[in-house]
């Protein structure tokens, strides 16, 4: 079976704090119909399948911590070596029904045990296929888009009853259990998910996202779930409007705040709303990284951060080579994490730059 470098670093390192990507698959057989990643079909879906070398990831770590051999310039080692969390789940969910049989993601989780090192997965799954998660390291993120078992949105997703159960079930074992309401969805997505999870150690919400060349997503966005393009801005993706989603997440933020709950807004142009440092939870990242937009955020207490502020977070990253996380024609000449910043934080058009913020928060410019 074909197999993929499963460990990176996003490019996304200024506006998440949890850069350090871990996938034990690509593509996901859940079937989502807003998601890209979907192959509906199982029997199609194996013959596509690529699965993560954890040989790879294995040898890494070896040399890392016990031979004491890396590159403080290389952003992925120096990452690692500091004891930042990894993400699982980004891209195909790790506990998707292949894993019962291939078994990846439980070989990344028990190289990862050896070295101590914490990974928050993401998953929409009901059961952990055995996997030995340990609660003083790992934390789950369960994403979760509607109480309403919709199968013609989600066709292969297990109920929410059993994932409810699973949910349970790891609050009495001693893990960090948040919800990520993501995508949320017009219409779809209600306050019966916070009202069912109420007890959850943080919740996340993120708009829905449409790739502008998927035809059968803005299809499916368009037709079947009423929504007009009109509904919805270029912002690299097809972003809902940030006016419309101010407005949907309102009745949330009020319940949260009334409540005294943990939560994040996790669109670029909305961090300031939440009441985390890390937009997935500050109880759910054990180590995050501290110079992501939702970090400089929080810690200028709502006033506005300058670029020396986050180059003073970045800290010993600055010199580490950030060239290769960008296709060429993005790369504009950026070497170094430190020249990255420097050429795009005064951009309006750059998600981790105060201008970018929506303009309900006018503190922050």
């Amino acid at each position: 079976m074909e197999k993929f470098e499963g460990l990176n670093v996003s490019s996304k390192f200024a506006i998440c704090g949890l850069p350090l990507r871990v996938d034990s698959y690509k593509t996901c057989s859940f079937g989502c119909r807003y998601c890209f990643a979907n192959g509906r079909k199982i029997m199609e879906f194996e013959k596509n399948l690529l699965i993560a070398n954890t040989d790879s990831i294995e040898r890494r770590l070896q040399r890392i911590f016990k031979d004491k051999d890396y590159d403080p310039h290389n952003f992925l080692d120096a990452l690692i070596a500091n004891g930042v969390t990894w993400h699982c789940g980004g891209m195909s969910d790790p506990f998707q029904p292949i894993n019962e049989k291939l078994k990846v993601t439980n070989r990344i989780i028990d190289i990862t045990n050896d070295y101590g090192i914490s990974i928050l997965f993401s998953t929409k799954s009901d059961t952990l296929h055995g996997a030995n998660v340990r609660p003083d390291l790992h934390t789950f993120q369960l994403s979760v888009s509607n109480v309403h078992n919709r199968r013609d949105i989600e066709p292969e997703v297990p109920d929410i009853e059993s994932r409810y159960r699973m949910f349970c079930e790891l609050k009495e074992r001693g893990f960090k259990v948040g919800i990520r309401i993501q995508p949320f969805i017009p219409g779809v997505s209600d306050l019966g998910i916070v009202e069912m999870f109420r007890d959850a150690d943080h919740f996340t919400i993120e708009g829905l996202k449409i790739i502008p060349q998927e035809g059968e997503q803005k299809d499916f966005c368009f037709g079947e779930l009423g929504m007009k393009p009109s509904h919805f801005t270029q912002m690299g993706l097809l972003n809902m409007l940030p006016e419309w989603r101010y407005d949907l997440y309102q009745p949330f933020v009020a319940y949260f705040n009334e409540h005294g709950m943990s939560f994040s807004i996790s669109d670029n142009d909305m961090r300031w709303m939440g009441n985390n440092v890390c937009c997935c939870g500050d109880k759910l990242a054990k180590h995050a990284t501290g110079f992501d937009v939702t970090a400089m955020i929080m810690k200028r207490n709502n006033r506005p951060w300058s670029l020396d502020n986050v180059l003073k977070e970045v800290g010993c990253y600055r010199q580490c080579k950030a060239y290769d996380l960008f296709t060429s024609n993005r790369t504009e000449g950026c070497k170094t994490v430190e020249d990255f910043y420097r050429m795009r934080f005064g951009r309006s058009s750059s998600p981790f730059s105060p201008k970018f913020q929506y303009y309900h928060a006018p503190t922050l410019f």
